[in-house]
């Protein structure tokens, strides 16, 4: 049993630098990466710190989350340590405003109640948060707009709005890619249609190509974490889909990981 535990974790080790090399395979020293949501469960392996990663040295990530229990715990590691990430404290969507945070167990599982509402989570309390676009959020910052290399959206369900709340940024920046994941859910339908044929349409009127695969079907999590880790939650159920999304010279790489 020990042996089997320690293969495990060696394993899961080699995973996760392998996964990490995957992701935001364009994004650059000196630009911005920006992260819309993120979980500071795992600090090692959160999206925040990977991106900063890619920047580093010159650049910067801009982090985006309402939950306090994702900004306190990731606000102590930047007061630790030399990272140029700046953290806002906000709901992403089309525009200014207020709105509810439904609390899941995990803050990966949270949700505003503006959107289509998982009804497979027990959300346990909610409380009323600030909601702002990212074109407002940038602009306040003094970002250099065409700097942003990535903008990576995990915000359970809140995409579409948010991309809506992004069209300067979408219109104006001539190199980008964007990560967004799409939910699974039956409720999360865009005007009856899936999330993601809406959101795909949506960018393409920006000059985006795109490409749209549930996380079974990419090459790293469908074929290789299926045959080395046996992920069984994510096979023969529904489950996540990811749009990549790229215009400019940030070319669309079929390896890339899926957040």
């Amino acid at each position: 049993m020990f042996i089997i535990k320690a293969i495990k974790k060696i394993v899961w080790k080699i995973f996760v630098q392998i996964d990490t090399a995957l992701k935001f395979p364009n994004l650059k020293s000196g630009e911005i990466g920006i992260q819309l949501g993120f979980d500071i469960m795992a600090p090692v392996t959160c999206d925040l710190f990977l991106m900063h990663k890619r920047v580093s040295p010159g650049g910067c990530v801009i982090g985006i989350d309402p939950d306090i229990r994702n900004i306190e715990p990731t606000q102590a590691i930047l007061n630790q340590n030399k990272y140029n990430i700046i953290l806002v404290q906000k709901a992403i969507f089309s525009g200014k405003g207020e709105c509810d945070l439904l609390i899941g167990d995990s803050a990966s599982w949270n949700q505003l109640n503006n959107i289509p509402i998982d009804t497979t989570v027990d959300f346990k309390k909610k409380y009323t948060v600030e909601m702002d676009s990212l074109d407002n959020i940038v602009n306040d910052l003094k970002i250099d707009i065409h700097k942003i290399g990535h903008i990576n959206a995990t915000i359970n369900g809140a995409e579409y709005g948010a991309l809506k709340g992004m069209v300067n940024i979408l219109s104006k920046v001539k190199h980008l890619n964007l990560t967004i994941t799409t939910a699974w859910f039956k409720e999360s339908k865009i005007n009856g249609r899936p999330d993601y044929e809406v959101i795909t349409e949506f960018l393409h009127e920006y000059g985006f190509k795109t490409k749209f695969r549930r996380i079974h079907q990419l090459f790293w999590w469908g074929f290789i974490v299926k045959t080395i880790l046996n992920r069984k939650w994510i096979y023969g159920k529904d489950n996540y889909g990811v749009i990549m999304a790229a215009k400019g010279n940030k070319k669309l790489k079929w390896y890339q990981s899926f957040s």
